[in-house]
């Protein structure tokens, strides 16, 4: 990217020479994001191509030396003031780099996400952070936490500006996460940073294999315990044993009871932590793909082989993850300057024609600034009219304010004076 001054500020500006690279979702998504940590893309067709600029008047690069720990002429301020600015801003990093996860939950790659140190800008207190994020199309290999690029993200964390409030562990992992596409990782730093206690959302909740458990229960059979309760059995024995022969004054079989049960205990740990980290891995990839297929279900539908997606839990059973549920809206109206297709992905997905409040933005005169709302809870999907003027019916009758209302696939959902007709889709992007 480039920075140049126009007449009224200071801009980043990216060209292409193909302007079917812009992908105006991503644009809209971004413009509107409510973290306020990207910059608002602006887009300008030029002859056969396009640019992308962003201004950043106001703002500093994070590797000016204002902002640089040797710097000669820093900016001198009272040692309580700079602390809580650190403060401040390791917050605000955290936060940061909360939203790269939920770029991936609207289906905006973190490949989009420029990582130059010199296009990644501050304010001069050094507490609010303004990246550029590319609205452009994605392969859907790239809808993962792995394509932010962990040596550009290391790059960028290892500048005086980060380095100040990051520890060298916490960039590790950071660096770690990204290599190793671990989105719950990478979510519990970045909940210590910015001082939460890092409760991990990324999990994908496992089916139930159906076996009967019960028997595990019982104390007497071995065969019902897994290798790891096993292990921990003949360690607590040994560890017995050990204690045993010291009541008894055998040193030697104390010594060697005792050294077995240690031994025993830490391979044991560190077989369980081997694979807690495999298992992490393999959900990160899979939920990478079901995020992929709400957008690209031809490609999900020739490249994912249903049987290569099981997941293997802590004892080892093959299991299959919930499929992530979508809904989509199609426009059957005659309605022009509104797009054909809208996907339903988020828990709450806002309707309206403000592009700061609402998801999906429907620029009509009749829809209110937030006009209506549909959830999804366990893979069911809820209308919910806003509180205000606008109209809203399911199947042509109105809903009222207040009231929440089942919608199924097949059902036509009426904003304003447009038609919608509403379905609900699997992973792998099939209506059912």
């Amino acid at each position: 990217m480039q920075i140049k001054k126009g007449p009224y500020g200071y801009f980043a500006i990216e060209k292409y020479d193909d302007p079917d690279r812009l992908c105006t979702y991503a644009e809209e998504v971004i413009a509107g994001n409510r973290s306020d940590f990207y910059l608002k893309p602006s887009t300008e067709y030029i002859g056969s191509g396009i640019m992308c600029s962003f201004e950043f008047s106001g703002y500093l690069p994070v590797t000016d030396p204002e902002f640089s720990v040797l710097s000669p002429g820093r900016r001198s301020t009272s040692h309580k003031k700079e602390l809580k600015n650190l403060n401040l801003r390791r917050r605000s990093a955290g936060n940061l780099f909360y939203t790269f996860i939920k770029l991936l939950d609207n289906l905006i790659s973190p490949s989009c996400i420029v990582l130059d140190p010199d296009m990644v800008f501050t304010d001069p207190e050094g507490i609010t952070i303004k990246l550029c994020c590319l609205p452009l199309k994605i392969d859907p290999a790239e809808l993962c936490l792995s394509s932010l690029d962990a040596s550009k993200l290391e790059r960028l964390l290892n500048c005086d500006f980060f380095k100040s409030i990051l520890t060298d562990d916490e960039i590790n992992t950071l660096v770690f996460s990204v290599r190793e596409n671990n989105e719950e990782r990478f979510i519990k730093t970045a909940g210590l940073i910015r001082g939460t206690d890092g409760e991990c959302t990324g999990m994908l909740p496992v089916q139930d294999t159906g076996e009967d458990n019960t028997r595990a229960r019982m104390p007497f059979d071995l065969k019902a315990y897994s290798k790891e309760e096993k292990d921990l059995l003949v360690s607590c024995l040994s560890a017995f044993l050990s204690f045993a022969s010291l009541v008894g004054k055998l040193l030697l079989p104390c010594f060697l009871f005792f050294f077995l049960s240690v031994v025993i205990l830490i391979f044991s740990l560190l077989k369980q932590k081997k694979k807690e980290v495999h298992v992490h891995k393999e959900e990160s990839k899979e939920k990478s793909k079901q995020r992929s297929s709400i957008l690209f279900s031809e490609n999900a539908l020739t490249e994912v082989n249903t049987d290569s997606l099981g997941l293997r839990d802590h004892s080892g059973t093959k299991t299959q993850p919930e499929p992530l549920i979508s809904g989509q809206l199609t426009l059957i109206s005659d309605t022009k300057g509104i797009n054909p297709h809208y996907s339903i992905y988020l828990n709450e997905t806002n309707i309206g024609s403000d592009c700061f409040l609402s998801d999906i933005v429907l620029d009509d005169p009749e829809i209110a600034p937030l006009h209506a709302v549909i959830k999804q809870k366990n893979g069911t999907f809820y209308l919910e009219p806003a509180i205000g003027m606008g109209k809203t019916y399911l199947e042509d009758s109105p809903v009222e304010n207040g009231s929440s209302y089942e919608i199924k696939t097949g059902q036509k959902i009426t904003v304003g004076d447009i038609d919608f007709r509403f379905c609900v889709e699997n992973m792998i992007g099939t209506e059912y």
